[in-house]
């Protein structure tokens, strides 16, 4: 993969102490406990962490920076998904919460000006919306084939290498890395393969931005219209045959990435046949470029 394009930094220190700033700090708990959720494996509820919250994180950053954390073990549990399965999710306790949020307030400020504006999904001020907005605004423009992509268990298949690598380009704080480490390997399946990040930590869906900007970056410089919400993602095209030299491009990147497509999954289609993107069908009925494609929620 060619990551040369970013410069590397040198080491460094200051990102930590920002992120274990009181105010930093405060605001990742107020996060937190407005999403509430289950306890971690030690049984510590938003409740009780919240009667003496603020001893708790000051304890929590003299324990960073003595270098006495270490990230607890994850609580497992499974939730049901549309086509009956089972979603795994992993549930930090509320201190390894409190700190992955407050890192993601601070690196989401730092990286995400440099995503690009095809990613849509947990970043500030954009949603399912605009996603949605901008494939209908795609499809105004005339292209009607869309390549609709699935990743094969994307979550489950990032390599901490690659991920590990991209990251170091970007943070220049050598501990903030050995939080990413950490956070990498108490999430690492019981086969011990280095791959995977879990569902259910705050700092996940920002890894997954940083670890596919691969991808968007390799289809926007080669002008392939682009819509992705974290791993959901479709390519717009003039033709079924654009369409499918799209899917080529895209098998490509996702094979330098270790990752690839669900073939099951993965079909070039039309407007005029529909398609689901984030929930929403999305059709075209009629013919003639001043149609309006109709739409409806389908969750």
């Amino acid at each position: 993969m060619d990551v040369s394009r970013v410069p590397a930094r040198k080491p460094g220190t200051g990102l930590l102490e920002q992120i274990l700033a009181p105010i930093n700090l405060a605001a990742a708990w107020e996060a937190v406990a407005a999403n509430a959720g289950m306890a971690g494996v030690d049984r510590v509820a938003i409740g009780r962490f919240g009667r003496n919250w603020e001893e708790r994180v000051t304890v929590l950053a003299d324990d960073v920076r003595g270098n006495r954390y270490r990230p607890s073990r994850l609580r497992v549990r499974f939730i049901p998904k549309r086509d009956g399965g089972q979603r795994r999710i992993s549930i930090p306790t509320l201190t390894d919460r409190v700190l992955q949020r407050a890192t993601l307030q601070v690196l989401l400020s730092r990286l995400d000006r440099k995503f690009l504006s095809c990613s849509y999904g947990y970043r500030p001020k954009r949603g399912v919306a605009q996603a949605v907005a901008a494939v209908i605004g795609y499809r105004d423009r005339g292209l009607r084939w869309v390549l609709d992509a699935d990743i094969d268990d994307c979550f489950g298949s990032l390599d901490h290498e690659i991920l590990m690598d991209l990251l170091g380009r970007e943070i220049a704080d050598w501990r903030v890395m050995q939080l990413m480490r950490w956070w990498l390997d108490v999430g690492r399946p019981q086969d011990g393969v280095a791959r995977g990040i879990a569902l259910g930590m705050p700092i996940s869906p920002l890894w997954a931005n940083v670890y596919l900007h691969e991808l968007d970056w390799q289809l926007v410089r080669n002008r392939w219209p682009l819509v992705r919400y974290a791993d959901d993602f479709v390519v717009l095209a003039e033709s079924r045959q654009a369409g499918e030299q799209a899917q080529a491009v895209v098998a490509a990147t996702l094979a330098d990435l270790k990752l690839r497509l669900e073939p099951t999954k993965t079909a070039v289609t039309s407007f005029s046949d529909g398609f689901e993107f984030l929930g929403v069908r999305l059709l075209i009925r009629g013919q003639g470029s001043g149609v309006r494609g109709q739409w409806s929620v389908d969750r």
